[in-house]
């Protein structure tokens, strides 16, 4: 009896082609690019490739003419994350082979932005003030670093971050040039690669100079006035910054207006801003008299700042010679009167 020896015969089509890609890492970052390619087991050849992710085509067969068999995607966003598998066509055929083995892509979007903030938390900064700026990531894994920027491309500095997490950046003196809006941003560790986080909101930095010397102004400007009118003493700041508190300064004393029948008004060119402050005398009198100095308080940075004192101006308060001679006919007149009362009272007392 006749013994047969049966061979399995492969089908060249059950045989998988093998799927690579490049680069090769189990992560990828938003807009990074990859390319797979399909290669058929050695020594087969193929007339057509397709690629597939999650078993859906993601482009048509290709001839093999169009030749390396490749996919390129050259900026990865998250939905390019998948399996992605490839299958061939052998000479003649019109089944597939069998699909590769997959290749799972993982794209990550950029981590979420950090929060920055100012330490002290103030809308301005006086000139040599210091001034920190924190950079806190929202705790979505490993940090490995940090960047702060200054207008949204200059980087500033790279640290790593710190024993507490997050990261600084110090002013110890604060220039002008230090002034301007500033973000930050983190990089996270995942599998071996550092990926970038998305910046934070802007933060700015404003940077004044100390306050400047105000200008004390009069009506009437000559600074001589006659007894009884109105006295009008302005103090004017050089700059609209917000809130200050004026003083008014007579021979070096601070002038209180509840000593005088005198009211001080602080007025601005808009809402919320006060850059000129007005004494107003109503009646000038002799106590008016003297050298009027004025100076501002400016709250910078939750703190209030003295500016120099103006310069002086001297205002003398004159009496008119009709009053003069009114003045000295009421003594005369006022003294007679006490004079002759007085010797009648002497009299009197004498006589009887």
């Amino acid at each position: 009896m006749a013994l047969t020896l049966l061979l399995p015969v492969l089908d060249e089509a059950s045989l998988k082609p093998l799927l690579t890609v490049s680069p090769e890492y189990s992560t990828y970052r938003v807009g990074d690019s990859v390319t797979f390619t399909c290669l058929t087991p050695k020594g087969h050849q193929a007339m057509q490739f397709q690629f597939l992710r999650d078993e859906a085509e993601v482009d048509s067969p290709k001839t093999q003419s169009q030749l390396p068999h490749t996919y390129n995607l050259p900026s990865l966003n998250v939905h390019d994350s998948g399996s992605y598998r490839c299958k061939y066509w052998p000479p003649g055929q019109k089944i597939p082979s069998k699909l590769s083995n997959p290749i799972t892509l993982n794209v990550y979007d950029r981590p979420p932005p950090p929060s920055l903030s100012l330490d002290p938390p103030c809308l301005k900064y006086l000139l040599g003030e210091q001034a920190t700026l924190s950079c806190v990531d929202p705790k979505v894994g490993k940090v490995t670093g940090y960047s702060f920027y200054k207008e949204r491309s200059e980087e500033m500095s790279t640290e790593a971050p710190g024993p507490s997490g997050g990261d600084k950046l110090v002013f110890l003196e604060l220039h002008m040039a230090d002034a301007g809006p500033y973000t930050c941003k983190y990089w996270t560790a995942q599998d071996g690669q550092d990926i970038l986080s998305v910046g934070s909101q802007p933060v700015s930095v404003s940077v004044l100079d100390p306050p400047s010397q105000p200008t004390l102004s009069l009506d009437p400007p000559s600074g001589v006035i006659k007894e009884g009118l109105p006295l009008l003493i302005t103090c004017t700041a050089p700059r609209d910054t917000g809130e200050r508190r004026f003083h008014f300064y007579k021979d070096g004393v601070e002038f209180i207006p509840g000593n005088t029948p005198s009211q001080i008004n602080t007025t601005g060119p808009g809402p919320g801003s006060m850059n000129a402050s007005v004494l107003s005398i109503p009646r000038a009198g002799p106590d008016s008299t003297g050298k009027f100095t004025c100076g501002y308080e400016e709250k910078v940075c939750r703190k209030w700042v003295q500016s120099p004192r103006s310069q002086a101006v001297n205002i003398n308060v004159t009496v008119s010679a009709a009053d003069k001679v009114f003045l000295l006919r009421f003594l005369v007149v006022g003294g007679s009167f006490f004079i002759i009362n007085g010797l009648i009272f002497l009299i009197s007392h004498c006589c009887l």
